[in-house]
């Protein structure tokens, strides 16, 4: 079995969602502190993978499967085309 190699890239703008989801919440707390790695955590938990694999995703080491980046999008409720992009 060959090899395929694609001539593009996957960027995200994940790290963003977190952020604003982090932002959302404290808020919606009153300013109570939210870490970065509890939502990590329920994506992760959402996508049914491992906090790593999207810790990973979130930095652009990996590109996510097709069926795990519909899962962080639903996750946020948003377009694919926010969060990921073809370059």
């Amino acid at each position: 079995m060959s090899k395929h190699e694609f001539n593009y890239k996957v960027d995200n703008n994940l790290d963003n969602y977190i952020n604003r989801e982090i932002g959302r919440r404290m808020v919606n707390n009153g300013g109570i502190k939210v870490l970065k790695t509890d939502i990590i955590a329920e994506i992760a938990e959402h996508c049914e993978v491992g906090w790593e694999n999207i810790n990973r995703v979130k930095r652009g080491v990996v590109t996510p499967s097709l069926p795990v980046a519909m899962k962080i999008v639903d996750y946020f409720d948003v377009k694919i085309e926010d969060i990921f992009k073809i370059v």
